[in-house]
């Protein structure tokens, strides 16, 4: 089934990814200028920008949504029972990750973990702050709330799943050159790991979304991966590589888990409107 010119989610990506290079560009050359891009200065930077997959959804609602409204959209965003169960499990685990990368860097650094850790009171206070107002809850209205079911809708919830867990990677790229200060094959390197992580991640909380639909679930994964993130002292490149290992596992287990609910008919009653395939 072809999408009709105004429902092609090609447009709506095109749009993400425009508006994100050109308010990195256009704003962070403002901040650098004027406010000589001190470290808070780029962080607001960054919260402003994280907000585009929604900016974009908002500016091209009437034509995703002729007949609807964004309340009624939140409403399908939200609208089923939190799935505390889910929500639980996936944040153990992304906890372990978590320590077990940091735990795994420390070693290969020789050096204690805490090392590689502040999590003194105002560290904490000030990201959980920014992380509160970025990266997840500027994001999943868009790619999960909005992209995810459109295209699971038609070729399925598992490569749905991949395929706009790729696209939210790519998004990234400008970040890639412009903030994080590798170059060379350290780059590639980070590249590589980056996208192999975050298409895991985000494979993994498109599957967990078509099984609670409720966009509470992916906003909360995004969100505690970026938190626990910030809480990292130690070289990124180094805590990515592992991430993307242990994601990548995550995702396969969670691709098995997937095939064996469907088998069992264990899905939520408006899931179906995506294919299971």
């Amino acid at each position: 089934m072809a999408w009709s010119p105004q429902k092609n989610p090609l447009r709506y990506v095109l749009y993400t990814y425009a508006l994100f290079a050109l308010m990195l560009l256009t704003l962070g050359g403002i901040a650098t200028v004027l406010f000589h891009g001190t470290p808070l200065v780029m962080r607001w930077l960054t919260a402003i920008t994280a907000w585009t997959p929604t900016y974009v959804l908002l500016f091209m609602f009437r034509k995703l949504y002729p007949d609807s409204t964004i309340k009624s959209f939140i409403q399908r965003a939200v609208g089923e029972k939190l799935n505390l169960r889910l929500l639980s499990a996936t944040t153990v685990l992304q906890m372990l990750v978590f320590i077990a990368c940091v735990s795994i860097v420390s070693v290969q650094k020789d050096a204690p973990t805490m090392d590689f850790l502040n999590l003194s009171l105002a560290t904490t206070m000030s990201a959980l702050f920014f992380t509160s107002i970025q990266g997840a809850t500027g994001e999943e209205a868009g790619w999960r709330g909005y992209l995810l079911p459109e295209v699971a809708e038609r070729i399925g919830v598992v490569k749905g799943s991949l395929v706009v867990s790729v696209i939210w990677a790519l998004w990234h790229a400008p970040i890639w050159f412009l903030g994080t200060g590798y170059s060379g094959l350290a780059l590639v390197r980070y590249i590589i790991v980056f996208v192999v992580c975050i298409t895991s991640l985000g494979f993994v909380m498109g599957i967990c979304y078509f099984h609670c639909r409720n966009l509470l679930v992916p906003v909360w994964m995004h969100f505690l991966f970026n938190f626990m993130g910030e809480l990292y002292t130690g070289s990124m490149v180094d805590l990515v590589t592992w991430y993307a290992a242990f994601y990548l596992v995550m995702a396969v287990g969670f691709h098995i888990w997937h095939r064996r609910n469907l088998k069992r008919g264990n899905t939520v009653g408006n899931a179906k409107i995506w294919r299971d395939a």
